[in-house]
C-alpha cells in the first residue's frame, strides 16, 4: 500500500508520518468474539477470517446481486472467498475497497493489487494465515485497549484487564427485564429480584464486577425513533408485572435514567448510539440475523426526547457521567455537537461530546463532515476520535484510515486559512484526537 495513502499535501504527510502513525490504539467500542482472542484461534482459512462474519462485505456483496447462497448460505468457505475476492473491483469509491486493500497490506504484506487469479490468492493467503493465531493478527496493531461489547450476565472470564482487553458494556437486555435476566442475575449477585430497588442493586453489584475487570465504557442502542418520558417514578413497581406498551415505554425510561446515574456512580463512560434503523428486510433478518448488514440511517433525532434523558439524569445525585452521542444519520451533526456546550461538570472536559461519525457514516467523506460541523460546533480538540464498531480483527486498519482523513483535513484546512500554518499546535490537537482524548477518559474514567 503506498505510504502516502489518502495524504495529498506535504503537512498532511508530516503530521500523519511523524504524529498519528505511531501512536497506540484505544478501541472503546467493538464486536469482537473474546473467546477468538482468549483461545488465541486459528482461522481456518481466509474466508472465516476476512469474509464470513463480515456484514459490511455481506451488504456490499447483496447490492451487486449475489446470490445469498455464496454471502450466508452453504457455499463452501473457497466460493465465498472467490465471490468476494471477484467483487473487490466493482466496489472503488466505497470504504470497504480502501479497508480491504489496508488490511491485506498490514496484516499479510500482501497487495492486491493487480486483481488476479483467486485460487492462487487464496493459497497464497492461507499460506500465511497457517502462520498466524488471533493474538499474532492483534500484535500487527499497536492496541493497548480493546472493549468488545458484552452483556450484564455474559461470562467475563475471557477478559484481560492487565492485557488491556476488557468489556464494554451493552445494557440493551436491561431496559426490558425478563424472567431470564432477572434469573441469571440472581445467580451471578445472589440478590433475589422482588423490586425495582433490587434489580437496580443486582445491577449495581454485576457493574462492580465489569469494573474490576476494566470496564470503562457502558452503551446503549436507542436506534431509531427513539423516545423518553419522564414518568411518575412511583407508579413503577406495578409495571414490574403486567403492563401495557405504553407502561413499557415509560419503565424503559426509567431504567435507563437509573442505569446512567448507576454508570455514574462507577465511573463509566456512556455511548449512546441513535438512529439506527434495524429492522428493514424481513427476509434477510430470517436469513442473516439481527446483525447481518443491512440497516439502514433512520429518521433525524427527537431532540426533546435526548435532552429530557440527560436533564433528568444530570438532577439525580451522581449526576451525568461522562457522554458520547452517536449518530447515524449526518444531518444530525450539528445537533449532537452543539449539545456537547449544554451540559458541563466541573472539573470534566467535554462531559457530553459527539461520538465519531458511526457505522455508515466512518469513511472519508462521512469522517470530514462530522470534523466539520464538531470543530464549528464544539471544541475540537475535546474529540474522542476513533473506535471500530466491528466484528473483524481486521478491522484495526480503520484507525489508521481515520488518522490520515484527520490529518488531511487539517492540512485542507490549514490550506484555506482556517486553521493556524503552525505544527506544534497542529500536532498537539492531531494526537489528542487520535489518542489522548480516550488515554484520558481511561486514565481519569471521567
Amino acid at each position: 500500500m503506498n505510504p502516502d495513502f489518502l495524504l495529498t499535501a506535504e503537512l498532511s504527510k508530516k503530521l500523519y508520518h511523524e504524529c498519528a502513525s505511531s501512536l497506540p490504539i484505544i478501541d472503546y467500542h467493538n464486536h469482537l468474539v473474546v473467546a477468538d482472542i482468549a483461545s488465541n484461534r486459528k482461522f481456518e482459512n481466509i474466508a472465516r477470517l476476512w469474509v464470513t462474519s463480515d456484514p459490511y462485505k455481506h451488504r456490499a456483496m447483496r447490492i451487486l446481486g449475489i446470490c445469498e447462497k455464496y454471502i450466508t448460505g452453504d457455499a463452501s468457505d473457497f466460493e465465498k472467498f472467490e465471490v468476494w475476492y471477484k467483487s473487490l473491483p466493482r466496489l472503488i469509491g466505497n470504504p470497504l475497497f480502501d479497508w480491504s486493500m489496508m488490511e491485506m497490506s498490514t496484516v499479510f504484506n500482501f497487495d492486491l493489487l493487480p486483481f488476479t487469479d483467486a485460487k492462487s490468492v487464496w493459497d497464497e493467503l492461507n499460506s500465511r494465515l497457517s502462520e498466524m493465531t488471533a493474538k499474532d493478527i492483534l500484535a500487527k496493531f499497536n492496541i493497548e485497549y480493546s472493549a468488545p461489547c458484552a452483556s450484564l450476565v455474559d461470562d467475563l472470564s475471557a477478559f484481560d484487564k492487565n492485557g488491556g482487553l476488557s468489556p464494554s458494556l451493552r445494557g440493551d437486555d436491561l431496559l426490558s427485564p425478563t424472567d431470564e435476566l432477572k434469573a441469571k442475575l440472581k445467580s451471578l449477585t445472589g440478590i433475589k429480584i422482588e423490586s425495582v430497588s433490587d434489580y437496580f442493586n443486582a445491577v449495581d453489584a454485576r457493574l462492580s464486577e465489569f469494573e474490576n475487570i476494566g470496564c470503562v465504557f457502558a452503551d446503549h442502542a436507542l436506534d431509531n425513533g427513539f423516545e423518553y418520558i419522564d414518568d411518575d417514578d412511583k407508579n413503577i413497581e406495578r409495571f414490574i408485572g403486567n403492563r401495557s406498551a405504553d407502561d413499557g415505554l415509560a419503565l424503559r425510561s426509567f431504567i435507563l435514567k437509573e442505569l446512567m446515574s448507576l454508570y455514574a456512580k462507577h465511573g463509566f463512560t456512556v455511548q449512546l448510539h441513535i438512529g439506527a434503523q434495524r429492522y428493514t428486510s424481513a427476509r434477510l433478518r430470517t436469513l442473516a440475523g439481527p446483525a447481518g448488514g443491512y440497516a439502514a440511517i433512520g429518521n433525524t433525532v427527537d431532540v426533546k426526547s435526548v435532552i429530557a434523558l440527560l436533564d433528568a439524569v444530570e438532577k439525580e445525585t451522581s449526576g451525568l457521567p461522562s457522554i458520547l452521542l452517536f449518530t447515524l444519520n449526518p444531518a444530525d451533526n450539528a445537533v449532537f455537537a452543539t449539545l456537547s456546550g449544554s451540559y458541563s461538570k466541573d472539573g470534566r472536559e467535554a462531559l457530553v461530546s459527539q461520538g465519531p461519525a458511526w457505522w455508515w457514516c466512518d469513511h472519508y467523506q462521512g469522517i470530514k463532515d462530522m470534523l466539520d460541523n464538531f470543530t464549528v460546533h464544539s471544541v475540537l480538540s475535546t474529540f474522542v476520535g476513533m473506535t471500530t464498531d466491528s466484528r473483524s480483527l481486521l478491522s484495526f486498519v480503520r484507525h489508521d484510515y481515520f488518522r490520515r482523513v484527520v490529518c488531511e483535513w487539517v492540512s485542507e484546512m490549514v490550506s484555506k486559512n482556517r486553521l493556524p500554518d503552525d505544527f506544534t499546535l497542529l500536532a498537539d490537537t492531531v494526537s489528542r484526537i487520535c489518542y489522548k482524548n480516550a488515554k484520558r477518559i481511561l486514565g481519569g474514567k471521567n
